[in-house]
């Protein structure tokens, strides 16, 4: 199989590379990537994507043309050259400011790696690699890497497949089920070929891990049909690992890049301070439509980066099977996602839900996330990621305090938001545990009575005497008793006093929380 212009494009995505001119279309072979020496002779470049540093004309494309190279890769091109690159019927092509070309060279080639020869004795490639297994072993083989992409697939007719086979190809990536956190684990795990039956409605499969020098690169999956496997299929496979790990390792440098390049991206993106159009624009994001905010952290904030970078890539990929435009990564030990919707969407509500069980499955604790405020234009995106981190502090705080739920939208957090900048105000401040709330806690002191307990579920029922009665396990009579004796302590009747103590009383459980 060969690799097209079409692939090129479609692997490193328009935030890499784009198209400017494709006289001859997207299905165009492609080879070796050249770095242009205006010196050179111009032999060896068929099929050559040639990457051209300096200030491209057209009598260049002209030449490329002439020495048969499918593609010219520039920095930026004005509409002469992009006329001049249909003439000549060679692609043109824009690459971003933000890769090198050593980069993009080691991009191009790495993909080529899927296509090309590896080593002596090995298959031409990973879909033949593929077809080989398969033939071998006698089920369906699909090849992935550690994002659950499907890199290649065996194509022999007659063998028996399933619909999460299907799906799989079609989208090019296994599609989510709750049990593959563990069916993977358990395949990353073990050191030779595993046979994993879960999802239940689907074939069982036999399945090994691809290491390089012992470090996981992706796996290897075969389906058992109806026919039993070859008898050595284990063995079969474990040879097409070792031969499988040259390609992924040189796929997984690619990903790593991609990853690096959109997290410094993200990161220009929350910082601000910058122009944002051609942010925006590398992530599809209009500089003027409806941005939300989210923020995904580990309730405790012990999540170390590792974590983050994985949730960040399950919000990308949520976000991404909705067609939902979006920057999305990691930012410390938090998932972030830019996303161009509206906030209060049910669906968006959705794909934080899914990740957030995911995460926890996968890194156990409680994982919890804040959404900003509706914003308008991309230059508002540092304040709203203030806002999505205030939300999740705010659902990180433990129970009793001013946490509520596990997703937090900082337009329905307004009273939290005031109690906690309080907390911070007073924190230090003698007058947290000063008057009038010390009068009653001395009193209780004094004569071992229960005042202060009392008035925490009074307020809480909303001065509400029955409600309050029950909570505190007393005949409604006896607790206004025991409040007419309290107002010989203290005023229950001046309305800023009830006030204070509420304050003090609420604020109090805040100062509870154990990193404060």
């Amino acid at each position: 199989m060969s690799i097209t212009l079409g692939v090129l494009l479609d692997s490193l995505g328009a935030d890499l590379v784009r198209p400017l001119a494709l006289p001859r279309g997207r299905d165009v072979p492609i080879g070796s990537p050249c770095i242009h020496d205006p010196d050179q002779t111009g032999t060896g470049l068929a099929d050559a994507v040639l990457l051209v540093a300096g200030r491209p004309t057209a009598g260049m494309l002209d030449w490329a043309a002439d020495h048969q190279a499918a593609a010219v890769v520039v920095r930026a091109a004005a509409d002469p050259l992009v006329e001049a690159a249909g003439r000549a019927g060679v692609a043109l092509l824009r690459c971003s400011t933000e890769v090198g070309w050593g980069e993009l060279y080691t991009l191009i080639d790495t993909l080529l790696a899927l296509t090309g020869p590896v080593q002596e004795g090995a298959s031409a490639d990973l879909f033949e690699l593929a077809n080989d297994l398969a033939v071998r072993t006698g089920g369906a083989v699909a090849i992935e890497d550690l994002s659950m992409r499907v890199l290649a697939y065996s194509t022999i007719p007659g063998q028996e497949v399933d619909d999460m086979r299907r799906d799989g190809i079609l989208g090019r990536r296994v599609p989510d089920h709750p049990s593959h956190v563990e069916e993977y684990a358990m395949v990353l795990r073990s050191e030779t070929a595993v046979w994993s039956r879960e999802p239940r409605e689907t074939l069982p499969r036999l399945a090994i891990a691809v290491r390089d020098r012992g470090q996981a690169l992706g796996s290897i999956w075969v389906v058992a049909g109806e026919q039993p496997l070859a008898s050595n299929a284990a063995d079969v496979l474990a040879e097409g690992a070792r031969l499988a790990a040259p390609y992924l390792a040189r796929f997984n440098l690619a990903a790593n890049n991609d990853r690096r390049i959109r997290a410094e991206r993200l990161s220009r993106l929350l910082r601000g301070g910058e122009p944002t159009r051609e942010l925006g624009d590398s992530f599809g994001l209009a500089p003027h439509a409806p941005l939300t905010v989210i923020v995904v952290g580990k309730a405790d904030g012990a999540a170390a980066n590792s974590a983050a970078a994985y949730t960040g890539d399950l919000l990308r990929a949520g976000l991404a099977a909705y067609r939902l435009r979006a920057a999305a990564g990691s930012h410390g030990a938090h998932a972030v996602a830019v996303v161009g919707a509206a906030a209060d969407g049910p669906v968006l509500e959705s794909i934080i839900t899914t990740v957030l069980a995911r995460a926890t499955d996968q890194f156990g604790g409680e994982w919890r996330a804040g959404i900003s405020r509706p914003l308008h234009d991309l230059s508002d995106v540092p304040t709203g990621l203030a806002q999505a981190q205030q939300a999740l502090d705010v659902v990180c705080m433990i129970s009793g305090s001013f946490g509520k739920g596990t997703i937090g939208r900082h337009d329905q957090l307004a009273a939290s938001l005031f109690l906690i900048d309080t907390f911070q105000a007073m924190r230090f401040r003698p007058s947290l545990e000063g008057e009038p709330l010390s009068i009653v806690s001395d009193h209780d002191a004094r004569h071992g009575t229960d005042y202060v307990r009392t008035l925490r579920c009074w307020i809480a029922a909303g001065y509400d005497i029955p409600r309050a009665a029950e909570a505190l396990v007393l005949h409604a009579n006896t607790l206004r008793h025991r409040l007419r004796r309290l107002s010989e302590v203290i005023d229950l009747d001046d309305q800023d006093l009830r006030l204070a103590l509420a304050l003090q009383l609420r604020l109090q459980e805040f100062s509870t929380k154990p990193d404060e």
